[in-house]
C-alpha cells in the first residue's frame, strides 16, 4: 500500500477569539488547558505564575512510537527539577485513550485531552515530537524537538541563557491551488521532478479514483529514500542498505535534500506505474538507488493453532485500507498486504507472510500504545504469531 503521511494534533481553549501564530519572544494570551485528566485540578491556567517557573507543552500521542520514550525521559527530568519545570502532554486523543496509557505507563506528568487542535496550530507545528516551554511571565521562551530537552538544556533554562528554537513550524503557503503540480487531467501522461516547494506540507499521495484511477503519484517535499522506496516497493526501513552517507541520502533539516515529483502514465502503462517511476528517478537523482537479496532477521506471520482466527473472509468486492499508530483497518484485505504494508511499517524488522490464508479478509486491530509489544499484542488477538527468523530478501541499496 502507498502511504500518506499527514501528521494533525492538538488544542487548547483561549480567551481570545482569533488565532494567531505564536513565537519566541511572544506574551502568551490567557489561555485555560483543560481537560487534563490526571492533575489535582481538571484544568490549568498558564496566567497563574504559581505553579512552576517554566511550563514544558509537550505536543505527543500514545499513537507516535518515538513519543512514548521522550514521555519517560520527560517525567525523569521533571522529577530531577521538582518545583523548577511543569510538564504538560497534550495529545488529540480523548480522555478514554489517555487513561489506558495511564493504566500501562503511569505518569506524573499532566496529560491534556485535547481535541480541538486549537493551540498546536496557534504554534504553528507540522508535526508531534515538539514542545513549547513558557516561562512564568507567560512568554514563549523557545519552541523545541522534544528529543533535545535534557538536563543540560533545563540548566541553560534555568540560568536564563537563550535557548535556540529547533522545532519544526509551518511555513506560509504560497500556492493555495488545489493541484500544485497543475496536471490537467485530460492529458494523457506529465511528469514533473523538481526541489524543495516553498510552504508545501510534506507528503505522499497516489491517486486510485477517476479521473486518474491508479496512474498518478504524487510527492511533496520528500527524501529520496522516500521515493525510490515507493517505486520500488519497499516498506521496512530494516531493507535498507546504504553505500553512501546516510545524510547524503536524506536530511530533513537541509531543504535541498528535499524533492517534490508527480508522474501520470498513459491508461495503458498503468499497471508499468513502479516501473517507470523507478527510471524517472534514476535518470533524474543524484542518488541511485538498485535492488539486491540479502539473508535478513524478520518475523514470520503464522496462525496460531490454539486459538480461533479473530477475522473473516470479506464479502466485499472493493479493497480499503487505513491505518494509523492506532491499529489497522482492512476490508478485503490479504494477509500478505497486511504483513507487508502496516506490520513492516510499524515493527522493527519486515513481516513475510506464512499463514497460508489466501482469502481476501476483514481485518481491524486496537493499537492501545504504539510500541513493538503493543503492536504484537493486536496481532495476537488476531489468532496470529509473529516469530522471529532469518529470510531472503529484498533490499534497496543506496549509492552514487
Amino acid at each position: 500500500m502507498k502511504k500518506l503521511f499527514v501528521i494533525l494534533l492538538s488544542a487548547c481553549f483561549f480567551s481570545t477569539s482569533a488565532q494567531q501564530t505564536l513565537k519566541p519572544g511572544d506574551v502568551m494570551p490567557a489561555i485555560v488547558i483543560k481537560p487534563i485528566i490526571n492533575a489535582p485540578a481538571l484544568n490549568v491556567n498558564l496566567a497563574d505564575p504559581t505553579k512552576a517557573p517554566f511550563y514544558i507543552l509537550s505536543f505527543w500521542g500514545t499513537w507516535c512510537s518515538p513519543c512514548i520514550p521522550e514521555m519517560d525521559t520527560l517525567a525523569k527530568l521533571q522529577k530531577a527539577n521538582e518545583g523548577k519545570i511543569r510538564v504538560i502532554a497534550i495529545s488529540n486523543e480523548p480522555v478514554t485513550r489517555l487513561k489506558k496509557y495511564l493504566i500501562k505507563k503511569p505518569s506524573a506528568l499532566w496529560l491534556a485531552s485535547d481535541t480541538s487542535f486549537f493551540l498546536y496550530k496557534a504554534f504553528g507545528l507540522s508535526s508531534v515530537g515538539q514542545s513549547a516551554i513558557i516561562n512564568s511571565r507567560h512568554m514563549v521562551v523557545a519552541l523545541v524537538k522534544t528529543d533535545l530537552v535534557n538536563q543540560r538544556f533545563i540548566n541553560n533554562l534555568m540560568s536564563g541563557k537563550t535557548i535556540k528554537s529547533s522545532a519544526e513550524v509551518k511555513e506560509v503557503p504560497v500556492n493555495n491551488r488545489k493541484d500544485i503540480f497543475g496536471v490537467d487531467s485530460t492529458i494523457a501522461e506529465s511528469f514533473t521532478i523538481r526541489g524543495y516547494m516553498k510552504g508545501q506540507q510534506s507528503m505522499g499521495r497516489h491517486y486510485l479514483n477517476a479521473p486518474y484511477e491508479g496512474r498518478r503519484v504524487s510527492y511533496i517535499n520528500v527524501c529520496a529514500d522516500v521515493l525510490y522506496k515507493d517505486a520500488f516497493d519497499i516498506t521496512s526501513s530494516k531493507q535498507i542498505v546504504y553505500e553512501i552517507d546516510e545524510k547524503a541520502v536524506c536530511d530533513f533539516d537541509n531543504k535541498n535534500s528535499l524533492y517534490c515529483f508527480d508522474l501520470l502514465v498513459k491508461p495503458e502503462d498503468k499497471d508499468s506505474l513502479n516501473r517507470i517511476m523507478q527510471k524517472k528517478l534514476l535518470t533524474s537523482l543524484p542518488i541511485k538507488a538498485r535492488i539486491a537479496e540479502k539473508l535478513i532477521p524478520v518475523y514470520v506471520l503464522r496462525v496460531n493453532p490454539d486459538q480461533k482466527l479473530a477475522f473473516q473472509v470479506s464479502t466485499q468486492n472493493k479493497s480499503m485500507i487505513r491505518f494509523s499508530g492506532e491499529g489497522y483497518n482492512g476490508t478485503s484485505v490479504s494477509l500478505a498486504n497486511f504483513a507487508n504494508d502496516y506490520l513492516s511499517n510499524d515493527l522493527d524488522r519486515p513481516v513475510v507472510d506464512e499463514t497460508g490464508l489466501k482469502e481476501k479478509y476483514d481485518i481491524k486491530t486496537t493499537v492501545d500504545l504504539r510500541t513493538q509489544e503493543g503492536v504484537v499484542q493486536s496481532v495476537n488477538k488476531l489468532g496470529l504469531i509473529l516469530d522471529k527468523a532469518e529470510r531472503k530478501m529484498k533490499v534497496l541499496v543506496f549509492y552514487k
